[in-house]
């Protein structure tokens, strides 16, 4: 029985403050495919982060207008949906496209049937358990891909379907993460131009567990920047922020993310280690909360989990400051403290004043 279909563009959504344009990285439906509410339709890499765009309702694709590998200026159409339900809202930042009622009567498109390979996620090689969801083991074998050979990606060590589809030749590729280094790489190479200043000195750490001090860190830094509101300013904007938002330079299946942590001053101890433990692992697998993208004026990148004792932070649009944890090296409770500032913000000074600041808050 046919169905009435509300007709819905879905756009390009705008991600963050500074994001103008987003690179359509993977359409993951094709024209009249049935998706349900939360399906992904669509995949977009930032300047901060590679996204997965889902459906906003049950309905059927009706037609792809972006073309796989372009930069689309945010709000610019990517494909039209005829929806079961009337979508007042989908996209982040940005207006709602019109929706308009009952356009037309469209069947369902015929079902296609696919003969189930298994009824769980695992399958066994050879005596060895290998966790993948079923539509990576379908891929796999329509391919002749050994499941062992693949590196997983998704949850609890599972096999995801981007896993089997970036097999080539043998070797695992990863386009998303390649787009997302140059989306990166092009950020970065605009803080050339910015007058910056790093400092360094040590620092005594309580050196319980990695995210303890980490937290620690987060929330000394935050208390810092809300006794010295004139560097919690958007180099955007030129203006001061009521609220304090650090960005925490953090691993992900794609290459680098930056979830936005607002306010971390305001949480509890073991609040503030709890959400970042729970940001990382969502980050490690490319799924950082959109209400973490936004509202930074400083940015943290933390390497005491490396051999690496020191490093220059860079800053990046936007960010007024930065600062680096470097790794102890076996120096117990002690680590170096690198701080990077605006100069059109903060002089020489006033940046050793702000990391003795942060020393002694810690």
């Amino acid at each position: 029985m046919a169905l009435s279909k509300f007709e819905y563009i879905v756009i390009m959504p705008k991600m963050s403050m500074t994001m103008e344009e987003g690179e359509l990285l993977e359409v993951r439906v094709a024209v009249g495919d049935s998706v349900k509410s939360g399906d992904v339709l669509f995949d977009v890499a930032t300047d901060k982060i590679d996204m997965e765009v889902e459906s906003p309702a049950d309905g059927v694709v009706a037609e792809i207008i972006g073309q796989t590998g372009s930069m689309m200026a945010v709000g610019a159409p990517v494909m039209k949906l005829f929806t079961e339900t009337q979508v007042m809202s989908f996209d982040f930042n940005t207006p709602t496209p019109e929706s308009s009622p009952a356009i037309e009567e469209i069947a369902p498109p015929v079902p296609i049937t696919v003969p189930s390979l298994l009824s769980n996620a695992e399958v066994v090689l050879n005596e060895i358990t290998i966790k993948a969801v079923p539509k990576a083991r379908k891929v796999a074998q329509e391919r002749g891909i050994d499941l062992r050979t693949v590196k997983a990606t998704g949850l609890f060590g599972m096999i995801t379907n981007e896993d089997v589809t970036q097999m080539k030749g043998g070797e695992q590729n990863n386009p998303r993460r390649d787009a997302n280094r140059k989306i990166v790489a092009k950020a970065y190479e605009s803080t050339r131009s910015i007058p910056q200043l790093t400092l360094s000195r040590y620092v005594a750490l309580v050196s319980t567990k990695r995210e303890g001090d980490l937290a620690r860190l987060v929330a000394a830094w935050a208390k810092v920047l809300r006794k010295n509101s004139d560097v919690n300013i958007s180099t955007l904007t030129g203006q001061t922020h009521s609220e304090i938002g650090i960005a925490l330079v953090m691993e992900s299946k794609y290459g680098l993310a930056l979830p936005v942590f607002t306010n971390p001053d305001m949480l509890t101890q073991d609040e503030l280690t709890e959400l970042i433990v729970k940001t990382e692992n969502q980050a490690r697998n490319g799924r950082v909360p959109i209400d973490m993208l936004n509202g930074a004026t400083a940015s943290i990148f933390d390497l005491s989990r490396t051999n690496i004792s020191s490093a220059q932070p860079l800053l990046m649009p936007s960010h007024t400051t930065a600062i680096t944890l470097g790794s102890s090296n076996g120096v117990v409770n002690s680590a170096e403290l690198s701080i990077t500032v605006d100069l059109r913000y903060c002089d020489s000074l006033e940046a050793a004043d702000l990391l003795d600041q942060l020393a002694s808050s810690i």
